[in-house]
């Protein structure tokens, strides 16, 4: 079996960050405090795994 290979644009690659970052409740910078904390709900454990994902892949921290 062969490893797919899926190339993103950049320009959707901001476009679903700037949807995750509009869905944590109250912002970005709460999440990841909360992230650090080891305190998050699953929903936004799983919006920050794809946000970092995301910014891995802009390689500029977005």
């Amino acid at each position: 079996m062969n490893a797919r290979l899926v190339r993103h644009e950049r320009s959707d690659l901001v476009e679903r960050r700037r949807e995750i970052v509009e869905r944590m409740e109250p912002d970005e910078a709460t999440v990841r405090s909360r992230g650090d904390n080891g305190s998050l709900t699953p929903e936004e454990r799983d919006l920050l795994v794809e946000l970092e994902g995301i910014d891995f892949l802009l390689g500029d921290g977005a």
